[in-house]
């Protein structure tokens, strides 16, 4: 005998749950063109192991299901920080990477086995109620689930938010021991591009040099620089091959926009990228952080790339959707973060006049300066930019964004995490920022991590930060952290769809009808709140 129970997609199911305390659903209400998720708990009842082959039946036929697949967290999140919106702040097992459910699956009496399914609803799908049959057999036994989808006659819109999860390829091809730009390289960065794209992200990071990122100072990562650079008889020279190659891969997967490596190094911009160069026959690495990022060599440099690269993006007609960087959050305190800032940008911005320069940015003062065009500040630190009624709206949050607010963290509840949709439609975010796609290393990149056994980058980040999809065979594969973000994507085009039907003020009302007046940091954190807020868009968009 074994007990099954089929429950929603903001349930984390630990190992040791009691089923009762977790609440049956019968039925999914849905848009044509939305992705949609349930759990199924399953748990021997008896002193015994069965094994089972699961099926789910229906007429709608993009369904794939997985095994929720637990992995250890040592560091779950700051203690000094955490408020009571965890659901531990305990070291332990969480369920978190879904594994593709290949052939039977394993049903144990003394922990639970999860199953997770998501449906993709077809665009052009008849509005109707769908059922979806789950069964689960063996020689012995026969389990049968009947699950409701009710599909109304309204199409979610396609996502619009400019969405970038840094994109490390470097750790890519370290985890799968693989040479960059190798054949395999190339087929590895095709399918991870493939799996950001399903999980929502529209910017990529492009690594015109290895960028400058969560690097030690002295240390250096896996050389990933796309742009092939020739120095001879004082004179650069440049090859965009593997660059032009990096761009059609991202078009080909869906990827709209793209983001260049940053030109100064992270925390301070005191510093130059490693960038490496063909000089008089020999590869060496002319910039790096043996080069300050005043130099008069990097100044040459810049005036000689930059022009070329811009000709490049103009060739490839991609202008319009270029993003640049200067450096990664340059500074705490404005009076030593911003000198080295407006150097480094003065360095630049002559060759940049025709494109939007991004950085994550939580110092409103060097916004103030005219400094960057579009800041990105961090989600507990808004304030004062919101106040500056930025023109284009970003935002970001890391691990450092552990109190109040939204994050991905494992520790958290899923609807937590997918609060954010809301909160970016309220506030008129245009883009999202995150840092961790795929970070396989430890903090600093000092080594590297198998993230099935560190999640929590060797202790430098809460577990959940540093990355949000795992390697697996000759790809990657989704977490439930990815999938939950991906239905907040939903709920904010979901809100998007409403405004154009009754407008951005009734829309705001019908949001804080439900849940009072939402902020970054003031939300409601029962999930039960978005379920009611989706069924109200719906009843209101049905008549």
């Amino acid at each position: 005998m074994v007990n099954l129970k089929v429950v929603d997609s903001l349930e984390k199911v630990f190992l040791k749950d009691k089923l009762e305390n977790f609440k049956e659903i019968q039925e999914i209400k849905a848009f044509k063109g939305e992705r949609v998720s349930f759990q199924i708990i399953l748990k021997s009842a008896e002193y015994k192991k069965y094994n089972l082959e699961c099926m789910v039946q229906s007429e709608l036929k993009n369904i794939k299901v997985y095994k929720v697949g637990y992995v250890p967290s040592e560091f779950p999140t700051y203690e000094e920080r955490a408020d009571e919106n965890y659901i531990t702040l305990e070291p332990g097992l969480f369920p978190d990477v879904l594994f593709p459910l290949e052939g039977k699956v394993d049903v144990y009496e003394y922990t639970n086995t999860t199953l997770w399914v998501t449906i993709d609803i077809p665009k052009k799908a008849e509005a109707k109620e769908y059922k979806v049959n789950i069964l689960l057999e063996n020689e012995e036994i026969k389990l049968s689930k009947e699950i409701k989808i009710n599909v109304c006659n309204i199409e979610l819109p396609e996502n619009d938010l400019i969405y970038t999860n840094w994109f490390h390829s470097d750790c890519i091809a370290t985890y799968h021991n693989v040479k960059v730009f190798s054949a395999e390289y190339w087929k590895l960065v095709e399918k991870y591009m493939k799996l950001a794209r399903r999980t929502g992200v529209t910017q990529i990071l492009t690594p015109i040099f290895t960028p400058p990122l969560d690097t030690e100072i002295g240390g250096e990562r896996p050389t990933v620089q796309l742009v092939d650079i020739k120095y001879e008889n004082g004179k650069y020279t440049f090859k965009y091959s593997k660059f032009e190659r990096w761009i059609k891969l991202a078009q080909k997967v869906g990827i709209k926009y793209f983001e260049m490596a940053h030109f100064f190094t992270q925390w301070g911009a005191k510093y130059t990228p490693k960038i490496i160069v063909k000089e008089n026959g020999k590869t060496v690495k002319k910039f790096g952080w043996h080069v300050k990022a005043s130099s008069k060599e990097y100044k040459e440099f810049i005036d000689s790339f930059l022009p070329s690269l811009v000709q490049e993006i103009k060739k490839m007609g991609i202008e319009n959707n270029v993003y640049f960087h200067i450096s990664d959050e340059p500074a705490e305190k404005y009076d030593e973060g911003l000198k080295c800032y407006e150097k480094a940008r003065s360095i630049v911005e002559k060759h940049l006049k025709d494109f939007k320069i991004i950085d994550a940015l939580s110092n409103v003062e060097i916004y103030n300066r005219g400094m960057v065009d579009i800041p990105i500040p961090a989600i507990d630190r808004i304030e004062p930019f919101l106040e500056k009624q930025v023109k284009e709206k970003w935002c970001y949050y890391c691990c450092a964004q552990a109190t109040d607010v939204s994050n991905r963290f494992l520790a958290m509840p899923s609807a937590r995490t997918r609060i954010i949709g809301v909160q970016l439609y309220l506030h008129n975010m245009i883009g999202f920022l995150h840092w961790g796609f795929n970070f396989y290393y430890s903090r600093l990149s000092k080594e590297a991590i198998d993230p099935y056994k560190t999640t929590d980058a060797k202790q430098g980040f809460p577990s959940g930060d540093s990355f949000i999809v795992y390697p697996y065979k000759n790809g990657a594969i989704e977490s439930i952290r990815s999938v939950v973000f991906y239905e907040a994507l939903q709920d904010r085009m979901m809100l998007k769809l409403l405004e154009q039907k009754i407008g951005r003020k009734e829309t705001e009302k019908e949001i804080q009808k439900i849940g009072g007046n939402i902020t970054f940091k003031q939300y409601p954190h029962d999930k039960e709140f978005l379920y009611k807020l989706k069924n109200r868009v719906i009843e209101i968009l049905s008549k």
